[in-house]
């Protein structure tokens, strides 16, 4: 029975220390590793059995030999260098891609002068060939120096003259 008390005072000091590394790191681990511990104590015990101590040591660090410390530090100097590298190429590859973004800007705005130009000459051809129309349902059909210039091609008097 006293062991059994003994165990309940250390484990709502376990309870207490884990719940307060819980809510400090925002995890439950701390919390359920002491769980797992009670419910593992509490099983031996009803078996018989004494009770479990685990007890932890720091690993040990031996220290780097001359050898070690060298390749460490030059393993460190070649990491640094080839971040450098890295941010070299990132901020080469952004001034990059803000030239293409200038540059198809650009091409874009000269995409749509072009259409807004194309556009005003499409409504002028027909106007051009509803005022050519009208005339010839007037006249009859308009001979060649009436037409608006340009708006048969070669291909279709080709096929007139076959029609």
């Amino acid at each position: 029975k006293m062991q059994e008390v003994n165990v309940n005072v250390n484990l709502d000091s376990e309870v207490v220390r884990a719940s307060a590394e819980a809510q400090a790191s925002g995890r439950l681990t701390p919390l359920i590793k002491v769980e797992l511990w009670s419910k593992i104590q509490a099983r031996r015990l009803s078996e018989g059995k004494e009770e479990m101590a685990v007890q932890f040591s720091p690993p040990q660090t031996t220290p780097m030999t001359e050898e070690e410390e060298e390749k460490c530090k030059k393993r460190k100097e070649c990491n640094k260098e080839a971040a450098q590298r890295c941010r070299e190429r990132k901020k080469e590859k952004q001034k990059n891609d803000e030239k293409e973004l200038t540059s198809l800007l650009l091409r874009n705005e000269e995409l749509k002068d072009t259409i807004k130009n194309l556009e005003e000459e499409m409504v002028f051809y027909q106007g051009m060939l509803s005022i050519q129309t009208s005339n010839q349902i007037e006249t009859g059909p308009a001979s060649p120096e009436q037409q608006v210039p340009g708006l048969w091609t070669v291909e279709e008097d080709f096929l007139e003259q076959y029609l």
